[in-house]
């Protein structure tokens, strides 16, 4: 299926890629980024594939990569997330060759896709305008970070999560940002007191993350 593209009237400041979470498809936010706080971004919500998700007895639903647990003792499916990034990547090709520099492209995501926006936005080649990682967590413990690239020191990160999040706790999500802030300059993380959902002040705080960093 394609994904969902949401123009703007005028030339855009920018484009950001966001990417669903798991068992959902790019419909999700699609309300939410028409609304007119966002009319200067264009926004792109690619669907990810149907695949069987192991932590969900093998049923197979939308998912960037197979999850086996959310305790992330075990390893992490990170073949099926780089199968997912190439994907991605050609999303930002698109917009780089459509006259969107890629550092006014931001990678984000919801949950699942907040896990593969680290993914790919702290590994791809490029300097991108910036991640926003919703309800998500930084995979592969720190072999991301390990392999940090001096270039992106600069470039903004916006954490989001809920305090009563029954789904990713809390305590992954502020792991993941003790580790980023050894790293990196520009990385803000706002807890709300919601589950694992969203509320309008964050969308209100995402959005100005997206327009701080595009314009």
């Amino acid at each position: 299926m394609a994904p969902i593209i949401i123009n703007t009237i005028e030339p855009p400041i920018g484009s950001v890629i966001f990417l669903h979470g798991l068992g959902a498809d790019g419909f999700d936010f699609k309300n939410i980024f028409t609304s007119p706080k966002f009319n200067k971004i264009r926004f792109i919500l690619p669907h990810a594939p149907y695949q069987p998700v192991t932590i969900n007895q093998g049923f197979k639903m939308r998912a960037w990569y197979d999850l086996y647990d959310l305790s992330l003792e075990k390893d992490e499916d990170e073949m099926g997330m780089e199968r997912s990034s190439f994907t991605i990547q050609k999303l930002i090709e698109e917009q780089i060759s459509n006259g969107i520099p890629s550092e006014k492209i931001i990678i984000g995501g919801f949950s699942q896709g907040a896990v593969m926006s680290f993914y790919l936005g702290l590994k791809y080649h490029k300097k991108l305008g910036g991640i926003a990682a919703l309800s998500g967590y930084l995979p592969l413990k720190e072999k991301l970070t390990d392999s940090f690239k001096s270039e992106l020191i600069s470039m903004p990160i916006f954490m989001a999560h809920g305090l009563y999040d029954n789904v990713i706790d809390i305590k992954l999500a502020n792991n993941s940002f003790q580790k980023l802030l050894q790293k990196y300059n520009f990385i803000n993380f706002e807890k709300y007191p919601m589950g694992h959902e969203v509320c309008e002040k964050e969308i209100d705080d995402l959005s100005n993350f997206f327009n701080q960093s595009l314009n």
